[in-house]
């Protein structure tokens, strides 16, 4: 990862369907020097824990592909995310949700370390999403899916080019 611009894209593999649209629409950034992470990015034998634990701290934003899947992820929930919200909060990581399907968005909570106060606990929601839970992204034709994506992809090109 020797990028300044890290992109790191948290996903539940059921949706990876999604994750591969989003992909498509991130794609020309790496041509601009933003990297954009995912699992996918794993080889046959890569410690792929140690792989995400050392890519998390080089982030300077996390896209979340929210579904009932993501929200019952241990994974997600233990590690993951416990590193992205206390990096949001101390650090300024900005925390890019898009809602994928009906699910407890608002209501799911998640912990995370704050050396400071002691354990945080937030629901997503604290984020703006790219979407509403009125509007998630299985219930858009494709057109609107993409246009979705799109603005998504604008949004984190802002973010990296900030510096």
């Amino acid at each position: 990862m020797s990028s300044s611009a890290q992109v790191f894209i948290c996903y539940a593999h059921k949706d990876q369907a999604f994750l591969e649209r989003l992909l498509m629409h991130l794609a020309p950034l790496e041509e601009e020097g933003i990297s954009v992470w995912s699992d996918q990015r794993l080889e046959i034998g890569d410690r792929w824990h140690n792989e995400i634990q050392t890519t998390l701290p080089q982030v300077k934003a996390a896209i979340l592909l929210v579904s009932p899947a993501f929200l019952a992820s241990k994974y997600i929930k233990n590690s993951e995310l416990p590193v992205l919200l206390h990096r949001a909060q101390e650090q300024g990581v900005k925390i890019l949700p898009i809602i994928l399907s009906p699910c407890l968005f608002e209501e799911a909570k998640f912990r995370f370390p704050d050396p400071k106060t002691g354990p945080e606990v937030l629901s997503l929601s604290v984020f703006q999403a790219a979407n509403s839970l009125k509007n998630p992204v299985n219930s858009l034709p494709e057109h609107e899916q993409d246009a979705l994506f799109l603005r998504l992809a604008q949004r984190v090109m802002a973010i990296a080019n900030s510096d």
